[in-house]
């Protein structure tokens, strides 16, 4: 399954990535985003660029709401390569949304970096203003607010 779907991205060059690359800093956090690989297109000449991370889901659940959680992950992986792309990109080549890829290795799958990734990227700077918050607050507190939200019991 994942050979086929790798056939069909034959058009594109594959290099290898930064072994090291910098963190993405997202809303007071550092994010790492190792890309396992840089890909290399061109459209209308215009030299473009993406990345791709492979992973290995541990889900192997083939219910409707495994796979549905299984392709959010997949294209939150793939927003993010692209947002590490448009900040520590080296090259004189754009980054683009379809080349950012998470191949989801086990299942066989590709996401691609949606269209339009404002929702996600926003998601993503939520998320980590929330993790931020948390870490301020030390592992105590955090336990105590997520135990009374859970019960909708005021402190």
């Amino acid at each position: 399954m994942l050979v086929q779907a790798i056939q069909t991205l034959g058009q594109y060059r594959f290099v290898t990535a930064p072994k090291r690359p910098p963190k993405l800093a997202v809303a007071g956090v550092d994010i790492s985003v190792r890309a396992d690989l840089l890909v290399q297109g061109a459209t209308k000449g215009v030299d473009q660029i993406g990345a791709v991370v492979l992973r290995m889901t541990k889900d192997d659940a083939t219910t409707q709401p495994a796979k549905q959680k299984r392709k959010e992950m997949g294209l939150y992986v793939a927003t993010l390569a692209k947002m590490h792309l448009d900040i520590h990109n080296k090259t004189n080549r754009m980054p683009v949304n379809k080349l950012c890829m998470s191949i989801d290795v086990q299942h066989g799958e590709i996401f691609t970096a949606p269209p339009s990734i404002t929702r996600r990227v926003s998601d993503l700077r939520t998320l980590a203003v929330v993790t931020c918050a948390l870490q301020c607050l030390g592992q105590e507190e955090v336990a105590t607010t997520l135990y009374c939200r859970e019960r909708s019991i005021s402190k």
